[in-house]
């Protein structure tokens, strides 16, 4: 039968004057993109990463330095006899460096990869986050709706069993075990309101902003469907995934570092032109002009360029085993998401059914009762698994919702998700 303060509370929602839109998941997703400071640093890295590859294009050019020095000797000196000052302008242009320049470049070009996929990483683990508050904020709000429910169904049960005390028809135990169930209720509803309210304020720092319940629940989230076969999503997501890029473009870091830690084993040539201004020797000489051609090893003391070489090309391996590792973690993500979304359903499907057996359940042993053929403790038993089923039903709601988004985001990307709103 109908719940008579079930009927009041769902009029009531339905007369609520809403203060603010609805948000679907991807608005908020957006927004939280828009709004975090993490989102900001990773940009402000990835500008450093450019300028990065714009200096070592500036290696190719010449350097220009100019020197200025003035010397106090002893009159006797001869090497010393003329101005006392000398300054000396110089433009110096590398022309072979073995591979230096070069390493150089692709080493920021493959810091500036490492830039972009860090990212992309930080955005869809921003998103993700926000999906896991949303999911959050979904049980708690759902698990609020079924024990509010099953408290009206105990608030109506406890005025029933007042009566029938107050008749003689039942025993003072059945209200103190009405009474039980009432708390019991009570400190539920009180632990999941807490659970929402601490799910909104995880998605209020997320998006920088206040959230209301409302605007929430006014456009709830559904499921994503499977949009392709696993082997499918299995291939697009170590195509895509930001984490896996970024392990690759950290790979081509280490690779160009090897590059250069071998190139410091050669000479570079350069040429350079200078021109001198004073001469210490000569007082009064006219303005000199010099080009040479030279040549300039970057040894390092004993043998460390060849350790420096090793440990490149150590990093290298690691970054290497480093992209497996990503690759196995996307993995073993989408393959549990693709089973735990596979089965949601099912178990959607047979716990709306174990609710609908429940709730029949519930309402015949409450005749039953009224006839004499059951007693006050199975009508509170039915009542209770009736609440309970709901509960659960619930969870996997919330947890179908999560799994199913993180798999859309491991395998289409947060552009693709994002695209829908357009």
């Amino acid at each position: 039968m109908t719940k008579p303060s079930t009927s009041i509370a769902a009029l009531l929602f339905l007369l609520l004057p809403w203060t603010c839109q609805a948000a679907a998941l991807e608005a908020l997703i957006a927004a939280a993109l828009d709004a975090h400071p993490a989102i900001q640093a990773q940009q402000a890295q990835q500008d450093a990463a450019q300028a990065g590859v714009q200096s070592a294009r500036w290696q190719y050019y010449p350097t220009a330095s100019l020197a200025m020095e003035k010397a106090t000797a002893t009159g006797s000196d001869p090497a010393y006899l003329g101005d006392s000052s000398v300054s000396t302008l110089r433009l110096q242009q590398p022309l072979w460096s073995g591979g230096r320049l070069s390493a150089g470049l692709e080493r920021a070009q493959a810091g500036l990869l490492v830039s972009r996929a860090s990212l992309e990483e930080t955005r869809q683990q921003l998103a993700l986050r926000v999906v896991q508050a949303y999911s959050d904020w979904l049980a708690a709000h759902l698990k609020i709706q079924a024990n509010e429910k099953s408290l009206a169904t105990h608030v109506n049960l406890h005025a029933q069993v007042q009566r029938r005390i107050e008749e003689g028809a039942s025993a003072q135990s059945d209200l103190m075990l009405a009474v039980a169930r009432l708390k019991s209720l009570g400190a539920d509803l009180a632990a999941v309101r807490a659970q929402r309210d601490i799910a909104l304020v995880h998605l209020e720092q997320l998006l920088g902003r206040r959230v209301q319940a409302q605007e929430l629940s006014a456009a709830m989230a559904k499921p994503r469907g499977l949009p392709a076969a696993l082997p499918a999503l299995l291939d697009r997501a170590l195509e895509q995934h930001p984490a896996i890029q970024r392990a690759k473009a950290q790979a081509s870091v280490q690779e160009a570092g090897v590059a250069e830690r071998r190139a410091e084993l050669k000479p570079e040539v350069y040429l350079r032109v200078e021109r001198q201004y004073g001469n210490y020797t000569y007082s009064g000489a006219a303005p000199e002009s010099r080009i040479f051609i030279g040549l300039s090893s970057r040894l390092g003391a004993g043998l460390s360029s060849l350790s420096n070489v090793d440990a490149a090309k150590a990093l290298h391996q690691a970054a290497l085993a480093d992209v497996m590792a990503q690759s196995r973690a996307v993995s073993e993500q989408v393959l549990s998401d693709h089973s735990l979304v596979q089965v949601s359903q099912d178990r959607l499907d047979a716990l709306k059914a174990s609710l609908g057996a429940a709730t029949e359940v519930s309402e015949s042993y409450e005749r039953q009762f009224l006839a004499g053929r059951k007693s006050w403790l199975d009508v509170m038993n039915a009542a209770r698994e009736t609440a309970q089923t709901e509960v659960q039903l619930a969870d996997i709601q919330s947890t179908y919702m999560l799994v199913s988004w993180r798999l859309a985001l491991y395998t289409q990307g947060l552009a693709a998700m994002l695209a829908r709103r357009s």
